[in-house]
This record gives C-alpha cells, structure tokens and sequence, in this order.
C-alpha cells in the first residue's frame, strides 16, 4: 500500500539518501535518519487502517461482528523524546490494527492467510526490540553519569538505529498486510454474463452433436 505523498522519486531518493547515510553518517545521523523514517512509514499505517476502517463500515452496514476486548493502550512517559513518543504511537497503533485484523476474520468468517499474521507479529516483535534497546541506552547513560566517566554512545546508539531501521520494514510490511486483508475481507463484485456469452450457449444447448459446426477431412 502507497499512501498519498508517496511516489517512485520519493522510494529512489530515499533509497540513496540510506546508502549515503550508512557509509558517510555517524551513529547519531543514522539514528535521525531512521527515525523520520519510522515516523513517515507509522503515520502511512495509522491513515491506512483509518480508510480501512471506513470501507470496512460502509460495505457491512448493519453486520456485527464478535466483540472486541478493549485495547489497553499504552501512555507517553513524562518528558518523551521522540525515540519514546514513536514507541508508545506504534505499539497504539499496532493494537489497533490487530483489533481491525480480527473484526476482518469475524466478517468474512475464514481464517486470514498466515503471511498476514507473521507481519502482524514481526512488527510487535520489531517494537518490543526498539523499546528494550530504548531501556538500555537510558539505563547505560545513568550509569556512565553516576560514575561520571566519560563515555561512547556509539554502541548503544547502533544498536538502537538497528531496531529502528527494522521497525521501518516491519512498519512498511503490516501496511501491505492490512491491504491483503481488505482485499480478502470485502466481498466479491458478481460478474454479469455477456450477451454474446449467453448467446452461445443457448447456440449449444440447440445443437444435436457437439461436433456441428466442424468440417473433417480423413
């Protein structure tokens, strides 16, 4: 799925701009480059499912679905930088799309295909991983601070570009997933029969051999 703003300049520009940034940018450069990255590919997720939801309203007006378990959203820790403020976002708007994905399967009573699930929770597990590394890098700057050594950041900082370089792809993954299972989910257009279509077989029908019509040559 390709959310408006997007185009083929915008995917080969930012192709370049992250071979540039990997062989010429420092660990900080990348972890900002990443991050605008998460940020792009989340709120292509959120408007996605938001329109989703929309379709999915208006093709089954009237039909329920089993109820869902109310999501427990995660909140914003006191003064977030935007590392935390993407994390919280994310795993908000994972839950949401899980909810969707399973009012989906209730809808159209079939199981989704298992691809779809695996995106589903590669990107729960993308998100843990980014938050634990989050975790570490403030834990391992209060320690350095409290022994007042002077330290590298470069580690931690690389381990968290990492978990958010793949929580970009996993992000840009459940997007297309969420496009698979709308495609499953909403109904099938009826076909409506040709008239030449019908013509012929009421041609056939009429027939006394099947073989009428053909010339043989023995």
């Amino acid at each position: 799925m390709t959310c408006r703003g997007e185009s083929t300049y915008h995917g080969m520009a930012s192709a370049m701009t992250t071979s540039m940034v990997m062989n010429q940018g420092g660990p900080v450069i990348q972890l900002y480059f990443y991050l605008d990255e998460c940020y792009e590919q989340w709120r292509c997720l959120e408007r996605e499912r938001k329109r989703a939801e929309v379709i999915i309203t208006k093709t089954f007006l009237g039909k329920r679905s089993a109820a869902v378990a109310n999501i427990n959203l995660p909140k914003t820790p006191p003064n977030p930088t935007r590392v935390d403020q993407l994390i919280v976002n994310q795993m908000r708007e994972q839950a949401r799309v899980a909810s969707l994905l399973d009012k989906m399967e209730c809808l159209c009573n079939t199981p989704l295909h298992m691809s779809i699930h695996t995106a589903l929770n590669r990107h729960h597990m993308a998100i843990c991983i980014a938050q634990a590394r989050r975790k570490e890098e403030i834990a391992s700057m209060s320690k350095h601070q409290r022994q007042r050594a002077h330290f590298t950041e470069d580690k931690d900082t690389l381990l968290l570009v990492i978990a958010l370089k793949d929580l970009a792809a996993t992000t840009r993954k459940i997007r297309t997933a969420l496009w698979s299972a709308l495609q499953m989910t909403l109904p099938k257009p009826i076909k409506r029969q040709d008239h030449h279509v019908n013509r012929e077989a009421t041609h056939t029908e009429r027939s006394s051999s099947p073989f009428e019509g053909y010339s043989f040559k023995l």
